[in-house]
């Protein structure tokens, strides 16, 4: 009974000590607006890219045109968070980009806005994002 209760007491004590490490790692985060053009994170910061409100029900998008550098940044994760009531259909959607840090270094992403698939022909339609990211 005694060496049960000191198992217990051992896994207890260990579990409230890896608490803090690991919801540490896995909030850190800097988000920035897609317009910005450069961002240094520490590397266990994660970066978010803010492309803001795109209505993908009309054929609004951000495509990641150029991947970061796989030593520096893993793949982005795209994420959207529809903005609608349930049922509405239509309504628009808040959209990021996440990207975890791997190592060290500088790396270059780059965004394209796509409108149903295609980029807009009106040059005030077309945009594009370029951000040098630094680890360090």
């Amino acid at each position: 009974m005694r060496a049960r209760v000191k198992r217990l007491a051992v896994g207890a004590i260990v579990a409230v000590c890896s608490l803090p490490l690991t919801a540490c790692s896995a909030g850190l985060e800097t988000s920035i607006a897609y317009t910005a053009s450069s961002v240094t994170l520490a590397p266990d910061e994660a970066l978010v890219v803010d492309f803001g409100d795109i209505n993908p029900t009309v054929g609004e998008e951000w495509v990641l045109t150029r991947e970061p550098d796989p030593a520096v940044l893993g793949p982005g994760d795209e994420r959207s968070r529809y903005l609608g009531e349930e049922g509405e259909t239509g309504a628009p959607s808040a959209l990021t980009y996440r990207f975890a840090p791997v190592g060290e270094g500088t790396t270059v992403i780059q965004f394209e806005y796509r409108f149903r698939g295609a980029v807009p022909e009106d040059l005030d339609d077309q945009k594009t994002a370029e951000i040098t990211v630094t680890v360090k």
